[in-house]
């Protein structure tokens, strides 16, 4: 099973653990916990409306001249509970900054809290029991992780808030002071919470640091969960000696029997791809195993977005565009052919395109764990058997048949051919909901002209290129990439500027169409 990316985008424009702002979490945990944050100050919203309805209904018309006051503070508390909310969604790519607002809303609601409880004279009976701060900096320390200092330090503020409180009532209503005994009771649940509570929460960001570590593969921090799939998953991650980011590529753990198989494919796909200098074919860096046994290997990261995210955001692509993209793949697929390389998965998603130095619409192919070689023996074939292997929307006859003696470069151009129909038109070649009634369809049905499925304008020639590499029979395709190729190039009138390429970029993906180069 191919990876599959996780939306919205490619590459996140920045790294998530934000240690610019001081907060050293793992990136995982330190997304979570942010929008933990947004969460936590929803519920205590959700939990100060209730309270304030509740004492309205049973006893507010005991106290009528303090019930404004009341509303008040509920209604600050309820405001800056959904301002956090609100900016905990917005600035999700800073979770650092979030945390440190989150920290500072701890400290700013038990002072609310406090104020609230001590609103009536000292020795009421609103004050029997402890005092709701303490639940409050449990709930904050439990659900919503961060550095032990820094969650100590926001809890024992948040606890002094308890006395802070008392203080104010006393002096501004002037409340007769209560005796020691009162202000200790009513401070000591919420200062063994601040330390309770933050001492356990310590375990949990350790633990969050341990899997980090756990997760690094020798020179390489594992920064950023990026895709995964049935093959495995892929992370951003940053070399530490070099600065220098990478994608790494990690395969699953499975049973005994698949393992040995795919770690074969993995290995396959990093000799593959190390053979290979087209600069339109990922790079590799590196390829290893770690202490526990999982394979990897790293690659160059590429910013930007692939086909699949393109069309199905922005909708299908002009001619001249297609074209333009075309010419990159097949540049990647002719150097892989005349290595007797196979792809075998030519598909959207493994086509990204992306800004590289000052060129735009610059094209990366990937995933080449599915890539079938031929040495002086003949083919290795390395799949399980009775088993078909792809990715059915864009998968060739001869694959779908698993009929191995006629899987070669043709192979891959029907895929391209799949590909290009899909940029033109939006849609499939064969746009079946059941994956078996897909690949039916690429046996044994001639597929309609783009033409008919699309408003767009196709230049005749470019789509009699497309309509026969989607010939059934491998034999009627075009005969190898780089033929394919010198017909493209030799259409006329049909040119993707660098212009339109930046133009592109800079109006629908200004994140990435002005970042710095990597």
């Amino acid at each position: 099973m191919p990876l599959e990316p996780l939306p919205p985008r490619f590459i996140p424009d920045r790294d998530l653990s934000d240690h610019a702002d001081g907060v050293t979490l793992p990136a995982d945990l330190a997304r979570v916990a942010a929008r933990r944050v947004g969460a936590v100050a929803l519920t205590y919203c959700a939990a100060y409306l209730a309270f304030e309805i509740l004492f309205s209904l049973t006893r507010g018309r005991f106290v009528p001249q303090l019930l404004s006051f009341f509303y008040g503070i509920a209604g600050l508390g309820i405001a800056s509970g959904a301002v956090l909310f609100y900016l905990s969604r917005r600035w999700e790519s800073r979770p650092a900054l979030v945390i440190r607002l989150g920290l500072a809303f701890q400290i700013y609601a038990s002072l609310l809290i406090s104020i609230a409880e001590t609103a009536l004279p000292p020795m009421s009976e609103f004050l029997q029991g402890h005092s709701a701060i303490a639940f409050w900096i449990s709930t904050f320390a439990l659900i919503t992780p961060a550095p032990y200092r820094a969650a100590l330090t926001a809890a024992l503020l948040s606890a002094a808030m308890a006395p802070a409180g008392l203080a104010l009532n006393v002096w501004l209503r002037g409340y007769p002071a209560p005796g020691f005994s009162f202000w200790f009771a009513y401070s000591l649940a919420p200062f063994l919470m601040a330390f309770f509570c933050t001492w356990i929460a310590r375990w949990i960001y350790q633990l969050g640091v341990e899997l980090q570590a756990a997760r690094d593969l020798g020179a390489y921090q594992m920064i950023e969960l990026l895709g995964k799939g049935g093959m495995g998953e892929v992370w951003r991650a940053r070399h530490r000696f070099l600065a220098r980011e990478a994608a790494i590529k990690l395969i699953a753990p499975v049973d005994a029997t698949q393992a040995v198989l795919n770690q074969k494919r993995f290995e396959r796909e990093a000799r593959a791809i190390a053979q290979l200098e087209c600069p339109h074919t990922v790079t590799l860096y590196d390829f290893g195993s770690t202490p526990q046994g999982q394979h990897y290997f790293a690659m160059e990261l590429v910013r930007g977005l692939n086909l699949d995210e393109i069309v199905k955001r922005f909708g299908p692509l002009p001619a001249a565009r297609v074209r333009h993209i075309l010419l990159q793949v097949l540049d990647s697929l002719a150097e892989a052919h005349a290595a007797g390389l196979t792809h075998r998965d030519i598909k959207p998603s493994n086509i990204l395109i992306a800004r590289v130095g000052l060129e735009f619409d610059y094209v990366k192919v990937v995933d080449f764990g599915l890539v079938k070689s031929k040495d002086a023996a003949g083919a290795t074939q390395l799949t399980l058997e009775h088993t078909t292997l792809g990715t059915p929307a864009f998968m060739a006859p001869e694959m779908a048949q698993a009929q191995e003696n006629l899987i070669d470069g043709r192979t891959d151009l029907y895929s391209l051919g799949c590909v290009a129909y899909w940029m033109l038109t939006g849609q499939p070649v064969f746009p079946e909901k059941s994956p078996m009634a897909v690949i039916l369809k690429h046996v044994s049905e001639s597929p309609v002209a783009p033409s008919t499925r699309t408003e767009n304008p196709i230049p005749a020639a470019l789509e009699a290129i497309i309509m026969q590499c989607l010939e059934k029979k491998p034999d009627l395709r075009p005969p190898g990439a780089s033929t394919l190729r010198d017909r493209l190039s030799a259409m006329p009138d049909c040119a993707w500027t660098p212009q339109d390429a930046a133009a592109w970029w800079r109006t629908h993906q200004p994140s990435l169409a002005y970042a710095k180069s990597s």
